[in-house]
């Protein structure tokens, strides 16, 4: 059976933080750790300029959200390989599935229909306008993420500061091992950074490879 989120955490405008306490929720369940692999993926570019498509903030049907960055989770199977070697059909416990709060699709979707609905193949879009894939497993988001929200403050007309988007209730999120190294914000330069000089966790992969990631091939 697949995880629901239930009652994890959302706000609107903090997809980092969602997925994080998502992550973690998934995490705590011995059966989901053994039937799946658990990952972050953060989708941005060099520019910060991605298209997603199928997205609830869109302003009409069929039209994209240029985000600079958006998170999701996905489980990969464990076992989904052994199936294919078999030539057997995969059950629910043998697919990949992406968990996306922000989009109109089921959630969670196959990653088949996910990928196709909501990021078109590189050749039909402007190449400021693509898409790249940071895959970081689940432990080593948990463990490293850190973020103080800054990147959601802007000035306001009186001079003062305001968060873009309200923020979450809850205290400003940092992973144990990001504390212990002295971080408390590497949200952009960790993870949302897709430059090549970027000290990034995780893999960068394109479209194509994250759709073969999510495959098992």
């Amino acid at each position: 059976m697949l995880p629901k989120p239930l009652d994890s955490p959302y706000t609107s405008c903090y997809c980092e933080e969602n997925i994080y306490f998502l992550v973690r929720r998934f995490l705590e369940q011995a059966e989901v750790k053994a039937t799946w692999d658990i990952s972050a993926v953060i989708i941005s570019n060099v520019t910060k300029t991605v298209a997603l498509w199928s997205q609830l903030k869109a302003p009409a049907a069929n039209t994209a959200v240029i985000w600079d960055y958006h998170a999701v989770l996905v489980l990969r199977s464990r076992s989904g390989s052994h199936c294919r070697l078999l030539n057997t059909t995969p059950s629910i416990e043998e697919e990949t599935w992406i968990y996306d709060f922000d989009s109109i699709l089921e959630m969670p979707s196959r990653w088949e229909e996910y990928v196709e609905k909501t990021f078109p193949p590189d050749s039909d879009i402007p190449s400021q306008y693509r898409s790249l894939f940071r895959v970081v497993s689940g432990e080593e988001y948990l463990r490293y993420f850190a973020s103080d929200r800054s990147h959601m403050l802007s000035p306001a007309a009186d001079s003062s500061i305001e968060y873009i988007s309200p923020p979450p209730p809850y205290p400003i999120v940092c992973g144990p091992l990001a504390a212990a190294h002295g971080f408390t914000n590497n949200l952009m330069s960790h993870f949302v950074s897709m430059e090549s000089t970027s000290k990034g966790y995780g893999t960068v992969m394109d479209r194509e490879a994250f759709a073969s990631w999510c495959s098992q091939v």
